[in-house]
C-alpha cells in the first residue's frame, strides 16, 4: 500500500509590486480653496491719529522738557505748600524788585499761567520733599495711599525762612531764587524719608542726602552748563534738556534772555535788605498739609497724627 504526498502551495502576496501600483496611481486634486489673501487696512485719518504734546518753548518762556513725553507715564512730585501773603509776600516782591534790578530777565515762579510775569499772581510757593519723579498707571492710586499714610503719620508743625539763596536745577539750564529753611528742617527730612522706600520700589531716584529744604520764588535761564554741589536741590516744574534758545521743533533761534551765572551779588544784597525780616516773624509759617502732583491732577491731606 502506497502512501500518497500531497504539497500545499502557498502564494504570497507582493508587497512591493502594489506599493509601485498604488505609488503610480494619479493624486486626486484637493478641493480646499487658495488662501485668501490679506488686505492692508486703510491709513488712519489725521483728525483720528492720537494727539502728542509738542515741546514748543515760545509757550513756556523759553523752558523744554528735559523727559520726552510717553504716553501712560505722568510727570510726579511731593510737596509742602506755603501759603504767599502778608508780609512774606512784602518781602517776596521786594526781593524780585532787588534781582530784576541786577538781571531784567528774572521770572516770579508760581504764577496763575505760563505767561505769567507778576507776583501778584502768585497765590502760593512750595517746600520739595522729592524729586521729579514718573508714575505709570497702575502706580498713581499706589503713591497717592503712600503720600496719605505719610500725612497721617506725622503732625503739623510751625516752621520758618532763614535766609536767601541761589540753587541750580539737575539740567544746570535754570538758577533759582529761594529761601531757605532753618527751623522745621527736621520735620521735612522726616516726611521725605518716609516717602524713600516707595520711591525706591518704583526705581525712582530718592530725595538728597543731604538737602536743604526751601522755596523758590524765582527763577532765570541759564545760557550754558555750570558746575553744580550735590546738595543743590531742582524744581519739579523747571526740567530743561535743551539750550533755552534752541526751539526742538524747527531749530530757530529764540529770543528768550540768559545769563552765564546769577551775579554774586544778589544774594548779599537780598540777605543784607530783607534778611532780618525773613529771619524775624514775617518768615514763620505752618506746615500742616502734603500734595501730590501727578501730571495736571494735586491732592491733598492734612497732616493729622
Amino acid at each position: 500500500m502506497k502512501r500518497t504526498c500531497s504539497a500545499t502551495l502557498v502564494l504570497y502576496t507582493d508587497s512591493s509590486s502594489e506599493n509601485e501600483e498604488e505609488t503610480d496611481a494619479p493624486k486626486e486634486k484637493s478641493s480646499l480653496p487658495p488662501p485668501v489673501k490679506k488686505r492692508r487696512l486703510p491709513t488712519l485719518a489725521a483728525h483720528l491719529a492720537p494727539t502728542v504734546p509738542l515741546d514748543d518753548p515760545s509757550r513756556h518762556q523759553g523752558r523744554t522738557r528735559a523727559t520726552p513725553h510717553v504716553d501712560g507715564q505722568w510727570a510726579a512730585y511731593i510737596y509742602v505748600p506755603i501759603l504767599l501773603h502778608g508780609k512774606l509776600r512784602n518781602i517776596v516782591e521786594r526781593a524780585l524788585t532787588i534781582a530784576r534790578g541786577e538781571v531784567a530777565s528774572v521770572h516770579p515762579l508760581g504764577g496763575s499761567g505760563p505767561d505769567s510775569d507778576s507776583v501778584a499772581d502768585v497765590r502760593e510757593l512750595h517746600i520739595s520733599l522729592t524729586r521729579p519723579f514718573f508714575l505709570h498707571a497702575h502706580q498713581r492710586e499706589v503713591m497717592r495711599r503712600v503720600v496719605r499714610d505719610t500725612a497721617k503719620a506725622h503732625s503739623p508743625f510751625t516752621a520758618s525762612f532763614a535766609a536767601f539763596s541761589d540753587l541750580t536745577n539737575d539740567e544746570h539750564t535754570r538758577t533759582f531764587l529761594c529761601m531757605e529753611v532753618g527751623a522745621g528742617h527736621q520735620e521735612l527730612r522726616a516726611l521725605s524719608d518716609t516717602l524713600t522706600p516707595a520711591l525706591q520700589s518704583f526705581r525712582q531716584k530718592e530725595y538728597y542726602d543731604q538737602p536743604r529744604f526751601h522755596a523758590s520764588f524765582a527763577w532765570v535761564l541759564l545760557d550754558r552748563p555750570a558746575q553744580a554741589s550735590v546738595s543743590e536741590a531742582p524744581e519739579p516744574l523747571a526740567p530743561l534738556a535743551v539750550a533755552p534758545w534752541e526751539d526742538p521743533t524747527n531749530g530757530n533761534e529764540s529770543s528768550f534772555s540768559t545769563i552765564t551765572c546769577l551775579p554774586e551779588n544778589i544774594i548779599p544784597a537780598l540777605n543784607a535788605e530783607l534778611g532780618s525780616q525773613l529771619n524775624g516773624s514775617a518768615g514763620i509759617f505752618e506746615a500742616g498739609e502734603v500734595r501730590i502732583r501727578i501730571g495736571k491732577d494735586v491732592f491733598s491731606w492734612g497732616l493729622s497724627r
